[in-house]
């Protein structure tokens, strides 16, 4: 039997809040924002989309730099951590005023994109170790 025109559509899968603010933390704010950016597509947001995406990359050049001012202290990974988390709750913060009723949507899969950043950042890191 056809659905008729009343039935409402089912809701779309997103990338939950917790596996944005995850991601932003063990990757970066920009692995967060194309979560998130994803989330806003799927709702038909494409401009904000792009607007998170780009102040992600605003915002991981700022505290790149405002690091880079920092003493040489072994706290760095402190500061990383803080910075990511801190960049995924943003990134929620923001969502928020264009998804409505989160619960209504069921979590989609993060093994895609998981997958991508550990093909991304894994070579990354392996040249960091080799370099040092």
């Amino acid at each position: 039997m056809p659905a008729s025109a009343s039935d409402p559509a089912p809701p779309v899968s997103l990338y939950s809040q917790r596996s944005i603010r995850l991601f932003s933390l063990a990757f970066t704010t920009i692995a967060g924002s194309a979560l998130t950016a994803s989330n806003l597509r799927t709702i038909g947001r494409p401009d904000q989309a792009r607007k998170v995406i780009w102040a992600s990359v605003v915002y991981m050049v700022l505290m790149g730099v405002l690091v880079s001012f920092l003493p040489n202290i072994s706290a760095y990974g402190a500061y990383i951590a803080g910075i990511g988390l801190a960049g995924g709750y943003g990134l929620n913060t923001y969502a928020d005023s264009f998804i409505l009723n989160k619960k209504d949507h069921p979590a989609r899969s993060i093994w895609r994109p998981l997958l991508l950043c550990l093909l991304i950042f894994a070579p990354l890191l392996g040249l960091l170790v080799y370099a040092l």
